[in-house]
């Protein structure tokens, strides 16, 4: 009976190991990498509407404003918003998300092609925020009192 082996010179084993390092580093730049499908308003990926005079009563929160922001792509943007307020957060980009403070004010996880409310802090001031899942994502909340 034949049998037929073969072995692989050193070299092929280096190419093969390069190769399929190669292969994984392009496959997590590619999962973190911008979607240039979707559409940006050119201040980074995230818009911010005010959405007027909308009352809402979520989390024991009356009377106050409600801020629309728009997170298309794996970036944030520096927004404000009225103190007690809300920040309705509609998610596009396709990717999970946190919206979480600095300092732990808030603290919000959603989903990809997700939506989030966020509670503003009562106390004007800037805070900052950032995504727990993508360190590139930060920016500033301005609390208007």
């Amino acid at each position: 009976m034949d049998t037929f082996t073969t072995t692989l010179s050193p070299s092929w084993g280096r190419r093969l190991s390069g190769f399929g390092l190669a292969f994984i580093l392009v496959l997590g730049l590619a999962a973190c990498g911008d979607d240039d499908d979707s559409s940006s308003d050119g201040s980074g990926g995230a818009t911010e509407t005010t959405a007027g005079d909308t009352e809402t009563t979520s989390g024991g929160n009356t009377g106050g404003q409600a801020v629309e922001y728009d997170v298309s792509q794996i970036s944030y943007s520096d927004l404000s918003a009225p103190a007690g307020g809300t920040i309705d957060i509609v998610n596009s980009s396709g990717a999970a998300h946190t919206f979480t403070a600095d300092d732990g004010a808030f603290d919000v996880d959603y989903g990809a092609d997700d939506q989030a409310t966020v509670e503003v802090p009562t106390e004007p001031g800037e805070y900052p925020f950032h995504c727990e899942i993508h360190s590139s994502m930060h920016a500033t909340l301005t609390v208007e009192g």
